[in-house]
C-alpha cells in the first residue's frame, strides 16, 4: 500500500534473520545481540503494521477527552507511528491519501466525463477528495468537513450562503439536545451505579451472567444515549473490575501457596504454580470478551433509534426521507434489528470466549470493593441522579408521542406541522440548567464548562460536511448522474435481494473506510439512485443505514470499536486486531443474512418501504419529480397515480420517465394543462 509501509516490512524481516544466524552461529555474546536484533525488528514490524493501518492499542490514547476524538479518526491519534512524510505530519497513508484526493479532483474537473451535467464533473471531485482524506485522516475529519463549504463556491457548484446552510439544521440540533443529556449522565455517574447495582443483587457472577449483565446494559444505554458516550462510559468500569479479578486471582493462588509450601514438595508447587497462570489467563481471556461484548452491544443497541449513533444522523439529514424518519417509528422498525444483533453477538462472544472457561466468575468482595471506591468518589446516590435519569425518560417519552399527540395539533393554518424531533431533543435538554444541584451547591445539575469540556463540537462539522455534499449533489445534477449509473445496476429484483445486495456492500465498505464515512458517502447517493430507479427511497435506505452498524470485524471500523481498543490498554493483555475479526467474523456473516431479511419484514410493516415511489417522497426531492394521474402496474401493484422522474439533461425537462419506462411529456400535467 505504501512506500514506507514496505520498506520496513522487509527490514524487519532481515532483522529476525541476523537475530536467527547470530544465536545459531555461537557469536561471544549471542543473547545480548540477538536481543537487541529482535527489539530493532519488533520497532520496523510495528512502524510497517501502522503505516498499513493495523490499529493497535498502544498507538491510541487513554485520555477521555482524547479518546473522544480518536474514536472518529484513529489513524490521526495513532501516538507511535512511523511518520516520514511532510516534515514528520503525515504517515505514509496519509500522503497517499492527500495524493489520490488530489489527483482525483484535478482529473475529474479536467476531463469532465459526465457531458450532460458540467458541473457535476466539479461535484464529483469534491466528493473524491473528501472522500479520500476522510478514509485516510489527511487532517482532522472535522476539518475535512469544510472542505465543501471552501471548494463548493470556487468551483460554481453553488453559493457560500447555500453551502452554509448545511452547517447548522435541524439534525444539529437534534444531536445537540440529545449529546446534553448524555453528558448529564455522565456528570452524575449514573451508569456506573446501575451497573454495581445490577451486579451486586447477582452476588458471584458467573463469567456467561457478567457479560450478559454488561451487554444488556450497553445495548440498553446506547438506545437512549448514544453508542459512543457509552462505550467511554463503561468501558473504564470494566477494566477495572477485570483487573481486580485478576488481582484476586493470584493473591488467592500465592496464599493457598503460603499454606502448603511447608508440606508440599517442589513439584506440587510448580504444577500450583502453573494452574495459577492458567487461571490468569482464562481472566485475561474474559476480560477481552468483556470488552468486545461492550463494544459490540453498544452498536447493535445504536441501531434500535435515530439518535443511538451518528450514522443514523445522516440518514435522518436527507430530505427525500426526512418526513417519514420520526423517532418513534424508527424505534418500532429498528428494535427487532437490534435485539436480534445483540442476541447474535452475545452468541458469537459466548462461544468463543465463555464456553469451557474455567474462570469461576467475579465474587462479591470484589463487586463490594468497586462499589465503595464509587462512594468514595461520587458518594451514595442523590437527587441529581434521579432527576437525570428523570429527564432522560421524559425526553424518550417525547420522541414516541410527538408525531400523534404534539406534531398535528401545532401546525400553520395550512397545516404544516411546526415541531419536529430537534425540538423534542433540546427541551428536556434545557431543563437540566434549572434544576439545583444538590451535589454541588449553587451550580445546576449541568453546567455549561462541563459542556464545553465534553461536547464534541466537531461532530456538528462532520454531519453539517456531509448535508453539506449533499446539497452539492443536488445543486450541480451530480445526483441525477450518479443516480442514473447506480439505478442501472439496481435491476427490478425483489425486495429481499435488493436488501441483501445493499447490506453486504454497506458492511463490507463499513469494515474498510469506517461506518461513519460509508454514511457520509453512499447515503446520498443511494437517494438519488432510488429516485432515479422510480424506487420508494427507504427501500434502499434502511438497509444501507442499518449495514452500518455491523461493523464488528476491525477496530476502527465504528467508534465503540476504536473506544475498547484503546482503553484495553490499562489491562495486561491488550486487544488485538485478530480478537475482532474472529468474533466478528461469524456475527457479521450471520447479521448481513438475518438483516436482510428483518429490514424487509420491518421495512414494509412500518414504513411501506417496499410499495411504488410515493408521493411523500416526490414533494420532497429536490426537483425532477412529478406525481402524475396516469394509471398502471407498479412493482407488481396497480396504482392510480405514480411517480413521473424528470428529464433535467438531454430533454431539458420537457419528459419525464415513469417506473416502466414510459416517457411523457410534462408540458400534460402542468397546473392549468
Amino acid at each position: 500500500m505504501a512506500n514506507q509501509s514496505e520498506a520496513d516490512a522487509p527490514a524487519a524481516m532481515e532483522a529476525l534473520a541476523q537475530a536467527a544466524a547470530g544465536a545459531a552461529a555461537g557469536d561471544a555474546a549471542p543473547l545480548k545481540r540477538s536481543a537487541s536484533t529482535l527489539e530493532r525488528a519488533g520497532t520496523a514490524l510495528q512502524r510497517a503494521g501502522s503505516n498499513l493501518q493495523l490499529q493497535r492499542a498502544s498507538t491510541l490514547p487513554t485520555d477521555h477527552k482524547e479518546l473522544q476524538h480518536a474514536a472518529t479518526m484513529p489513524m490521526m491519534f495513532d501516538q507511535e507511528a512511523h511518520r516520514p512524510c511532510c516534515g514528520g505530519l503525515w504517515k505514509t497513508q496519509q500522503l497517499f491519501g492527500f495524493t489520490l484526493g488530489v489527483l482525483c479532483l484535478v482529473i475529474l474537473t479536467c476531463v469532465r466525463p459526465l457531458e450532460e451535467y458540467p458541473q457535476a464533473n466539479d461535484m464529483l471531485g469534491i466528493t473524491a477528495i473528501c472522500a479520500s482524506f476522510w478514509v485516510f485522516e489527511v487532517i482532522p475529519v472535522y476539518m475535512t468537513a469544510l472542505l465543501p463549504l471552501v471548494l463548493m463556491p470556487f468551483f460554481k457548484v453553488t453559493s457560500s450562503e447555500i453551502a452554509a446552510q448545511a452547517y447548522w439544521s435541524w439534525v444539529s440540533l437534534l444531536v445537540v439536545g440529545v449529546f446534553l443529556v448524555d453528558i448529564a449522565l455522565e456528570q452524575v455517574h449514573l451508569p456506573r451505579r446501575m451497573a454495581l447495582g445490577l451486579l451486586l443483587r447477582v452476588g458471584v457472577v458467573h463469567p456467561g451472567a457478567l457479560l450478559g449483565c454488561f451487554m444488556g446494559l450497553c445495548w440498553l444505554l446506547a438506545m437512549f444515549a448514544n453508542s459512543v458516550a457509552v462505550a467511554l462510559l463503561i468501558t473504564p468500569f470494566a477494566i477495572g473490575l477485570m483487573n481486580a479479578a485478576e488481582e484476586q486471582v493470584r493473591n488467592t493462588a500465592e496464599a493457598e501457596e503460603d499454606d502448603g509450601e511447608a508440606l508440599e514438595g517442589g513439584a506440587t508447587q510448580e504444577a500450583r504454580s502453573r494452574a495459577t497462570e492458567r487461571a490468569v489467563r482464562d481472566v485475561q481471556k474474559f476480560a477481552d470478551c468483556l470488552l468486545l461484548g461492550i463494544a459490540f452491544a453498544a452498536t447493535c443497541g445504536g441501531i434500535a433509534t435515530i439518535t443511538g449513533t451518528l450514522n443514523h444522523y445522516f440518514l435522518a439529514g436527507e430530505p427525500i426521507v426526512a418526513a417519514k424518519l420520526t423517532w418513534g417509528r424508527w424505534f418500532a422498525f429498528g428494535i427487532p434489528i437490534s435485539i436480534v444483533t445483540v442476541l447474535l453477538a452475545y452468541a458469537s462472544l459466548y462461544a468463543r470466549y465463555v464456553r469451557g472457561l474455567r474462570f469461576a466468575g467475579i465474587d462479591h468482595e470484589v463487586l463490594k470493593a468497586e462499589h465503595d471506591e464509587l462512594l468514595s468518589e461520587v458518594g451514595p446516590f442523590s437527587r441529581d441522579e434521579l432527576l437525570v435519569a428523570l429527564v432522560q425518560i421524559l425526553q424518550f417519552v417525547l420522541f414516541i408521542i410527538r408525531p400523534f399527540a404534539i406534531s398535528p395539533f401545532i401546525t400553520t393554518q395550512f397545516g404544516s406541522t411546526l415541531v419536529n424531533d430537534a425540538t423534542i431533543a433540546c427541551a428536556p435538554a434545557l431543563l437540566l440548567f434549572f434544576i439545583p444541584s444538590v451535589v454541588r451547591p449553587g451550580q445546576a445539575v449541568l453546567t455549561w464548562p462541563t459542556v464545553h469540556e465534553k461536547f464534541d463540537f466537531g461532530l456538528l462539522l462532520l454531519i453539517g460536511g456531509a448535508l453539506a455534499i449533499n446539497s452539492g449533489f443536488t445543486q450541480s445534477g451530480l445526483n441525477i448522474a450518479l443516480g442514473d449509473a447506480f439505478a442501472a445496476l439496481v435491476p427490478h429484483a425483489h425486495g429481499v435481494l435488493l436488501d441483501f445486495v445493499i447490506i453486504v456492500v454497506i458492511t463490507l465498505c463499513s469494515q474498510v473506510f469506517s461506518s461513519i464515512g460509508t454514511a457520509a458517502a453512499m447515503l446520498p447517493v443511494l437517494a438519488a439512485a432510488s429516485q432515479e430507479a422510480v424506487i420508494n427511497p427507504l427501500a434502499m435506505m434502511l438497509p444501507a443505514a442499518v449495514a452500518t452498524s455491523f461493523a464488528f470485524l476491525l477496530p476502527t471500523a465504528t467508534p465503540p470499536n476504536v473506544i475498547v481498543l484503546a482503553k484495553s490498554q490499562e489491562l495486561p493483555r491488550p486487544l488485538r486486531i485478530r480478537d475482532f475479526f474472529f468474533a466478528g467474523l461469524p456475527l457479521t456473516i450471520v447479521a448481513c443474512v438475518l438483516g436482510a431479511v428483518l429490514t424487509h419484514v420491518m421495512g414494509q410493516a412500518v414504513f411501506d418501504a417496499h410499495s411504488p415511489f410515493p408521493r411523500w417522497a416526490c414533494d420532497n426531492s429536490a426537483g425532477g419529480c412529478m406525481f402524475v394521474d396516469v394509471p398502471g402496474i407498479v412493482e407488481g401493484q396497480h396504482v392510480g397515480a405514480q411517480a413521473c422522474i424528470v428529464d433535467l439533461g438531454k430533454a431539458a425537462g420537457t419528459l419525464c420517465r415513469l417506473w416502466n419506462g414510459t416517457e411523457l411529456d410534462t408540458a400534460a400535467f402542468a397546473p392549468g394543462a
